[in-house]
């Protein structure tokens, strides 16, 4: 059985057992490592980068449109190769930990092999993801030798080639650093439970239980597409393979229930870009999160919350104010008469998800808590027939999953070398600088120019490496204007995640309008961002209102929840033209000026934006039925 994997070659006859069984020892190796305990940190570090850089020369292509399948032998030779520097670091070892960083001299095999990997991690960053991030690693590194020749605050002494290999090479500061380190334990961990778990018919058990809970409202398909998306999301971490995993069910179901395609394929997009929001899990961003900000995981759960329920209910309701305005109708009772049936056969699978929760409360390593949560999912998977898995079915999983980790990991492994080669020249703290300076120290416009950043650096990039480089010079600057931390992180997480359903490369809709069909990429994409207007607005509500990462008394807490989802209320009816019928032009820039005030955070303007709400719907409330019926017509008529 082949195991498809997005942009992945399957190899051809007896290269297909190749890379399976490697794949398989890739995966086997982490696996041992966590109920076994791991090698030092410079040995596992660097078994899991070889590994997963000689994993990417099997599994990708030299070149995108070559699409035949086979490996040739070149790229045998290069996976090879890439396993060298960590042989040799485990031959190595004892002299490597007993030598200087940046005083013992390199010897010629120690500048071989550190020449050699960087050479072959910057190729396999290439196959898997393009050239953005070789690109913008080649820019600092040039920066740290050439740092005289540059102006201004970028001007700096040259670092030499030697400290620059030996920092990047032979320290855990470098390629073998913190941002490795996560990759190789909470990332891999986390994506192999999300793989295992998918196997187990668990994406299906998140379809049947949306459409049980929406298949009786009306634009219940719609509906159940932002449910199981967001749920499904935060276990791929992927928004553009969420699109794919669910949206070839949920946008022909949204269009066949009378949606129209651009719109479908905007919900579902902007739906599965949430899903790095999702608790438990988050995709793999949240650990970096917590890494950078010193937050256990678990706060990094709690604080992802409320900003998780106020981006799906925004998307949400804007299905349930198109649905209102076109007059759907609800989701075909058949569908929901099959999800009622069907959930109870998968319905055990939510278990693991239960027991990865209690174990982090027990103060249990995420790393642990996925790896006990995917063995529940092997043993909970064989009490159902629908959802047992043969051994081929976990062979498969596993393979599915340590393939699915090998370009998050290659992203990894380029942002951990531009992250040390900054900090290796200082370039960070200036950055910080440059960007205070640009702003005038205004929080407003230097929180504006980090959006921009974020949006532009998350273009076609996976969400995870987008955000850790935008971190080390943006969240600092936030923080030195007085923002919490973790808001200033937040701030530039969601931004990132948003970068998916942003125009001109937004990845996510693109997928998602090759699903629908009859649609314009770029329309599409901007229809994305219309919907996603509520999640635009809401970084900047949550650094002037820190309440929304669970910062603060309960009471503020409650209340800077309920107000920003009546705010997202009188944005979405802003954006749809629809509250209890049509709006007027002018109801609908009320509206707008009463989403503003209630995300400022304030009782005063928070009273003030309820008014004009509640004013508005009494408006609408006591205009006469030949109106609204005058108006909705009119509505109707919109394509959306």
């Amino acid at each position: 059985m082949t195991v498809q994997v997005t942009g992945q070659r399957d190899g051809v006859g007896n290269q297909r057992l190749v890379l399976k069984v490697f794949a398989l020892c890739v995966v086997a190796y982490h696996l041992y490592a966590v109920q076994f305990g791991a090698p030092s940190v410079m040995l596992f570090r660097s078994s899991h980068v070889s590994m997963y850089v000689a994993l990417i020369f099997l599994a990708y292509n030299a070149f995108l449109g070559r699409e035949d399948g086979r490996i040739p032998w070149l790229d045998f030779g290069l996976a090879f190769l890439a396993i060298l520097p960590a042989a040799y670091i485990h031959l190595e070892h004892d002299r490597l930990q007993d030598r200087y960083p940046y005083i013992t001299a390199l010897e010629p095999l120690d500048w071989a092999m550190g020449i050699l990997m960087l050479v072959l991690v910057v190729e396999a960053c290439r196959r898997a993801l393009g050239w953005t991030l070789p690109i913008m690693l080649a820019v600092f590194v040039l920066h740290a030798f050439f740092g005289p020749y540059f102006p201004g605050v970028l001007q700096q002494p040259a670092i030499t080639p030697e400290r620059f290999l030996d920092h990047s090479f032979l320290t855990t500061a470098g390629l073998y650093g913190s941002i490795t380190g996560l990759s190789a334990t909470y990332v891999l961990m986390f994506v192999m439970f999300g793989a295992v778990l998918d196997k187990a018919r668990g994406g299906e058990l998140f379809m049947h239980l949306s459409a049980l809970l929406t298949g009786k409202m009306r634009g219940g398909p719609g509906k159940a597409a932002v449910i199981s998306s967001g749920l499904f999301g935060s276990l791929s971490g992927s928004a553009v393979a969420n699109v794919y995993a669910t949206g070839s069910f949920t946008i022909p179901l949204m269009i066949r229930n009378g949606f129209n395609p651009r719109f479908a394929a905007a919900v579902e997009a902007v739906a599965s870009s949430s899903g790095q929001l999702v608790p438990p899990i988050m995709g793999s961003a949240a650990f970096l999160i917590a890494d950078f900000t010193s937050t256990p995981y678990v706060g990094v759960l709690s604080a992802a919350l409320i900003p998780a329920i106020l981006y799906l209910f925004a998307v949400f309701l804007m299905v349930h104010l198109e649905a209102l305005r076109m007059g759907l109708a609800t989701m075909e009772p058949s569908l929901v008469q099959r999800a009622r049936e069907e959930v109870l056969d998968y319905i055990h699978m939510l278990l693991p998800l239960a027991v990865i929760i209690y174990l982090l409360l027990e103060r249990h390593s995420p790393f642990n808590a996925a790896y006990w949560a995917m063995l529940t999912t092997f043993v909970l998977a064989q009490l159902r027939a629908r959802t047992r898995m043969s051994l081929r079915d976990i062979s498969d999983a596993l393979e599915f999953g340590g393939r699915t980790i090998a370009p998050i990991a290659a992203a990894l492994f380029i942002a951990g070398l531009i992250i040390s080669t900054i900090e290796l020249t200082g370039l960070g703290l200036r950055f910080t600088s440059l960007l205070l300076s640009i702003s005038g120290g205004e929080l407003t416009i230097t929180l504006i120019l980090v959006m921009i950043s974020c949006i532009i650096m998350g273009m076609g990039l996976p969400t995870a490496a987008a955000y850790t480089i935008v971190a080390i010079f943006a969240a600092p600057a936030l923080i030195k204007l007085g923002v919490q931390p973790l808001a200033a992180h937040f701030f530039v997480f969601y931004y990132a995640i948003l970068s998916a359903i942003t125009p001109p490369i937004a990845v996510a809709a693109y997928a998602a309008a090759s699903i629908a069909g009859g649609t314009s990429l770029q329309a599409t994409g901007f229809t994305a961002m219309r919907l996603g207007a509520a999640a635009y607005l809401t970084p900047f509500v949550i650094v002037a209102n820190p309440a929304l990462l669970m910062i603060g008394d309960p009471l503020q807490i409650v209340l800077a929840a309920a107000t920003a989802i009546i705010g997202i209320v009188s944005l979405a009816a802003c954006v749809q033209g629809w509250l209890i019928g049509a709006l007027t032009v002018i109801q609908r820039g009320l509206l707008a000026v009463s989403a503003v005030l209630l995300l400022l955070g304030s009782w005063e303007t928070d009273l003030a934006g309820i008014a004009l709400l509640a004013g508005i719907a009494a408006w609408q409330k006591v205009r006469s039925p030949r109106q609204i019926e005058k108006s909705n017509r009119g509505a109707h008529a919109y394509d959306g």
